[in-house]
């Protein structure tokens, strides 16, 4: 029995991403997005992480049946709500940096503030693309620990080059 419950643990494990091995592609239906996780990231729900603490979350929202002024100021209208989200884990050190950019074929608005964990921490960032294709859209963030290597960021670039957008 004690074997069972070992190995259907693994396969869990597996199945959700746990190993930290080489590159493997990744079908998010749920969310709506395909990538490569770079070797030595792991993913879990919705979140991929470097053994470093640099972290990539994707999130999708159906935007049928939302508001039309909402929907109509886009991406403009989620900026607010992108503030607020990074305002609940970090100390916002400055106004966002805008930029565009492409992911996953599609244009995308890039919003990167200056953060800190706590006052007397080093500076670091933390990272939003804004995307919309059709009916939906879609929000990635990444969240860049002041002391991780340049590794991260070059790893970080190779998963937006493989996005895709289901």
């Amino acid at each position: 029995m004690a074997a069972v419950c070992l190995a259907a643990g693994a396969a869990t494990l597996a199945g959700c991403g746990g190993a930290q091995g080489e590159p493997r592609t990744v079908d998010d239906r749920e969310r709506g997005v395909r990538y490569v996780v770079p070797q030595g990231w792991r993913v879990i729900d919705g979140e991929a992480r470097s053994r470093n603490g640099s972290l990539l979350t994707f999130r999708s929202y159906d935007l049928e049946g939302a508001d039309s002024q909402f929907v109509a100021g886009l991406p403009d209208s989620v900026v607010p709500q992108l503030e607020d989200w990074a305002r609940q884990y970090y100390i916002l050190d400055g106004p966002a940096v805008r930029g565009e950019a492409t992911v996953g074929g599609l244009p995308a608005t890039v919003l990167t503030y200056p953060v800190r964990v706590r006052e007397a921490d080093p500076l670091s960032k933390v990272r939003y693309w804004v995307v919309r294709k059709e009916k939906r859209l879609f929000v990635l963030r990444y969240a860049h620990p002041p002391d991780a290597p340049p590794a991260d960021e070059a790893s970080l670039h190779g998963l937006l080059s493989s996005l895709s957008f289901l």
